[in-house]
């Protein structure tokens, strides 16, 4: 037979009440990274947005206008040289 003390009640907070931390103890968000830097840059032929599509995509994947939500074309398209016809976009400045 062993005999602990008695547990002590959990503590429980009210609905609705945040704790408040001191000014100090709160962390600030850290600043959000720099963009990289964007070598191609291609304009969509249906609004004239200017994009650049992602290079990580796989060949077969859409690329969409960010700002029309156009489908463009393939991203294998976009890295062929010269790009065919049927890409909906205009490349603008290539580094």
């Amino acid at each position: 037979m062993t005999t602990e003390p008695p547990r002590r009640p959990i503590l429980k907070l009210k609905s609705g009440v945040t704790p408040k931390l001191p000014p100090e103890l709160v962390r600030k968000p850290a600043p959000p990274p720099p963009p990289p830097v964007l070598d191609v840059w291609w304009k969509c032929k249906p609004c004239g947005k200017a994009f650049t599509p992602a290079p990580d995509a796989a060949d077969d994947e859409a690329v969409r206008c960010p700002n029309c939500n156009a489908r463009l074309g393939l991203a294998g398209e976009f890295r062929t040289d010269p790009t065919p016809s049927r890409v909906r976009a205009r490349l603008i400045r290539k580094s």
